[in-house]
């Protein structure tokens, strides 16, 4: 077996922390959702600023693939707090489903493209971004299709900027302050973060000499 897919490898920790984020985003997201629900007459005299929202739904995706780095933890924690959103109650049903499906991949996506050995603030703000960008396309075509050209691209724009700094920059927030409590001491993230290197760079640096 390879070293690659050695690090590939689950390992329990791996499982269980994109499912502790899932079970605490799920919860929150129904008190969020609570939130959109306050704010509706104040959106309802212009809907497309309702996607300047829209970060936090990202978080587990983002939060998942910047601390556990294999394929498949964001989709995992994002499908997973949305299963638990709409199993307790959630406004948007099945369609919070389909949700997660679409906010999990653009991390996924990113993460693959840097074949997992690194995941920091540049892209995480990419994966957020483009999070809000695919969601956007989404909920045009399932909520919104009253939307004039104007009013799609606004959206489009509060969505992607939303999911940068809501939703990446957050993201990076909460992992820097997890790694400096030393809670995510048995990822590489937390090892990047004190200045040493992570187990992949160490083997790609033994396979170099």
């Amino acid at each position: 077996m390879t070293n690659d897919k050695l690090t590939m490898r689950y390992r329990t920790i791996d499982i269980v922390t994109p499912v502790m984020i899932a079970v605490a985003f799920g919860v929150i997201f129904l008190g969020y959702g609570a939130v959109y629900s306050l704010l509706k007459p104040a959106t309802s005299v212009y809907l497309p600023i309702e996607g300047i929202l829209s970060g936090i739904w990202f978080l587990p995706a983002l939060l998942a693939g910047l601390i556990v780095r294999k394929p498949g933890a964001a989709l995992l924690s994002e499908v997973l707090a949305a299963a638990i959103e709409a199993a307790l109650g959630g406004p948007w049903g099945a369609g919070t489903l389909i949700s997660g499906v679409v906010q999990a991949l653009p991390m996924e996506l990113c993460l693959l493209v840097v074949a997992y050995r690194k995941a920091g603030p540049k892209l995480v703000l990419v994966a957020g971004a483009l999070t809000g960008f695919a969601e956007a396309i989404y909920e045009r075509i399932s909520y919104y299709p009253m939307f004039r050209f104007g009013d799609t691209i606004v959206y489009f724009v509060f969505m992607i900027v939303s999911g940068a700094l809501l939703g990446g920059l957050v993201a990076w927030g909460i992992v820097r302050g997890l790694a400096a409590a030393g809670a995510l001491s048995p990822f590489a993230v937390s090892r990047e973060l004190r200045g040493g290197k992570s187990p992949r760079s160490i083997i790609s640096s033994r396979n170099l000499s």
